[in-house]
């Protein structure tokens, strides 16, 4: 009994210390059937993928598909929050050249509007300092992620709950209802047993990965099994054990395909 795929990692491309061909080589070696490839999103302010970088890193998937055939390469991004209204940044256009599409909160980020920074940003970084947040925020955190699970096709949540303080089980109902992967992240997992045993019981299914940002840790799911193990989670409820997700943007292009759209 094994993971099959591991679908959150990061290269030189933005806050990685390996190549693409080192992670595909690294998940090979780990014996997974699939791979994701998601760099940090086009706002982040340290450790950004370059727009103009992405042909050339199509480019060099392309050729690694050719070159190991034994294994299914997702090219994707790990797209930010930048806006209080849920908006993020990948434009509409660019997302069907995406394999998937991955979303997280993160503190270093061009936000949209100074209203952003001001009821969303430096609250919670304010916030994290004291490690306490109030119900208002909370609110408001969660209000965000529902509105941007509604706008857009996004397949993972990253390390829900890191950085910004949300309601678990109101958003994982919103990912089960959406058929978003509800995320247990390999480096952070930023959510109680309590919070787990509350977001499982909604129904909605897990995924786990690695967030390798080397290629030494691609494959590596001890902290988000440790967890499944701890509270309890049905594997049965986690996409990647024992079988390949059926991601959400996935499944629509195939939609839009059958009826001509694309």
């Amino acid at each position: 009994m094994a993971f099959w795929g591991d679908y959150h990692t990061h290269t030189v491309y933005s806050h990685g210390k390996g190549t693409i061909e080192e992670n595909i080589a690294a998940a090979v070696d780990a014996g997974l059937k699939e791979i994701g490839i998601t760099d940090h999103g086009f706002r982040h302010m340290a450790y950004n993928v370059r727009r103009m970088d992405w042909p050339y890193m199509e480019r060099e998937v392309k050729n690694l598909r050719l070159k190991y055939p034994q294994i299914n390469i997702h090219l994707g991004l790990e797209a930010n929050f930048n806006s209080f209204d849920g908006y993020i940044d990948v434009l509409p256009s660019e997302v069907s050249n995406m394999d998937l599409i991955i979303c997280g909160y993160h503190k270093v980020m061009k936000f949209d509007r100074a209203r952003d920074f001001f009821r969303f940003w430096l609250p919670n970084i304010f916030y994290g300092i004291f490690r306490t947040t109030p119900k208002k925020q909370i609110r408001r955190n969660t209000e965000m992620y529902l509105r941007a699970l509604e706008k857009y096709e996004l397949d993972i949540l990253s390390h829900p709950n890191t950085g910004a303080k949300i309601d678990i089980t109101e958003v994982a109902k919103a990912c089960k209802h959406f058929g978003t992967y509800f995320e247990l992240n390999g480096k952070r997992i930023s959510m109680s047993h309590q919070e787990l045993e509350a977001a499982a019981a909604t129904g909605v299914e897990f995924i786990c990965n690695s967030d390798a940002h080397d290629p030494s840790r691609v494959g590596d799911f001890s902290r988000g099994q440790a967890a499944i193990e701890a509270v309890g989670i049905p594997y049965t409820q986690v996409a990647n054990w024992e079988r390949l997700p059926e991601f959400r943007s996935k499944k629509l292009k195939e939609k839009l395909n059958v009826h001509g759209f694309l």
